[in-house]
């Protein structure tokens, strides 16, 4: 479980900008470092990789993170 968790996370650092620019303000699933999204991505992901546990990440917009960003 712990690698999976860390394939997950490895992920999003890796994509993170990317996940702000194409999905604001949407909740996008990873699962085994894969990204799944829209209305059925929890299935799809759950379907695919059985008996793991997939990341369920809110995406922040620009404009949410913009006090955070230097």
């Amino acid at each position: 479980m712990r690698k999976q968790i860390l394939d997950n996370d490895v992920f999003v650092t890796r994509n993170f900008e990317k996940l702000i620019l194409k999905y604001p303000r949407q909740v996008v699933i990873i699962c085994q470092g894969e990204l799944f999204t829209g209305i059925d991505a929890m299935e799809h992901a759950e379907k695919k990789y059985p008996g793991k546990i997939p990341m369920v990440l809110p995406v922040p917009s620009r404009d949410q993170l913009k006090h955070f960003l230097l």
